[in-house]
């Protein structure tokens, strides 16, 4: 009974943890907006669950988990001078003022577990053994070869997680508005990020 306990709570951290999984990446310039409006300002579009529009089924756990939401968003400028988010282009969420979540501070919160996986290390198998029950009734098992299985199946679950995370905080670089100059007539395409478990309607408000 001892030996079986240790090999249930791997076998159930295991099965909630399931196999990592890659990361499908997420182009807003692809997404189908659900909202757009034009102010003379500003013209812009939304979505809101791109994550999951991309099946990305862990790190949708995980929004939800830390209360965020990844939003595509598209915006063209109306006017005659440049913009910049939270400074003079301001985010509005619902009825509040709100800035948009460091892409940093996210990949940090969403983003598969890697070490989870090292509980795959002693799981190998044995193959070609002889099983004999001795003389008290125990069952002894002799000779066979055992298969490594558990430390490549770790390893490669290790990697597939490490990947599929280094990909996700890729996109949250290379699509982050937080640090963008929008010119005059210039349109962007961008993901930001709200701390909110809501899908409030989005607004952008030059100031």
């Amino acid at each position: 009974m001892k030996h079986r306990l240790p090999i249930l709570f791997v076998a159930v951290c295991l099965f909630l943890s399931g196999c990592a999984s890659s990361y499908k990446s997420i182009n807003p310039q692809k997404v189908p907006f659900g909202f757009t409006e034009n102010t003379d300002d500003v013209q812009f579009s939304y979505a809101y669950d791109v994550l999951s529009l991309k099946r990305n089924k862990k790190y949708v756990k995980k929004e939800r988990k830390h209360g965020m939401r990844v939003v595509a968003v598209r915006i063209t400028n109306n006017t005659n001078k440049a913009l910049r988010l939270n400074e003079n282009l301001k985010l509005i969420v619902g009825n509040n003022q709100t800035v948009p979540v460091s892409p940093s501070i996210v990949a940090q919160n969403i983003k598969q577990g890697t070490w989870i996986y090292l509980l795959y290390l002693p799981l190998n198998f044995t193959v070609g053994a002889t099983t004999n029950t001795n003389n008290y009734g125990k069952v002894e098992t002799t000779g066979g070869t055992t298969l490594p299985t558990g430390p490549v199946i770790s390893l490669a679950n290790i990697l597939v997680a490490s990947s599929a995370n280094k990909n996700f905080r890729e996109d949250l670089q290379q699509f982050n508005l937080l640090d963008k100059t929008i010119e005059p007539g210039q349109t962007v395409y961008g993901l930001i990020t709200l701390h909110s478990l809501t899908s409030d309607p989005i607004k952008f408000k030059v100031e």
